[in-house]
């Protein structure tokens, strides 16, 4: 009635190919079209797939277009150019401190 959870092993059972044949490159496609936590979770998965989450092509999708102001609004530039996409993903969703330190608020909302 359908696959065997021993085909989702990382390496395959045997029977067939498992979760870890899967080309790196077609993960990171899949996590173009899912939310950061669901890519978090499932990098947690394999190796193929820790790869795919650290694409910088995957992050960079989930960043609004300016980031780079962002960025510089927040931190000083040479901090900050030689992060990966993934770094500056979780730096921009960080609480920011306002108002001396007695408010915060994040940029990215839904991850706060």
């Amino acid at each position: 009635m359908g696959a065997s959870l021993s085909n989702l092993s990382e390496n395959g059972s045997g029977d067939g190919p498992g979760l870890g044949d899967i080309p790196e490159s077609c993960v990171a496609c899949v996590f173009l079209y899912l939310t950061p936590p669901e890519i978090c979770n499932l990098a947690r998965l394999n190796r193929s797939f820790r790869g795919a989450a650290s694409s910088d092509a995957v992050w960079e999708s989930k960043l609004p277009s300016n980031y780079n102001l962002l960025l510089d609004l927040i931190s000083n530039p040479d901090v900050h150019q030689n992060l990966s996409k993934k770094d500056i993903f979780a730096l921009l969703s960080r609480s920011l401190p306002f108002e001396d330190d007695n408010k915060a608020s994040c940029l990215f909302k839904f991850l706060c």
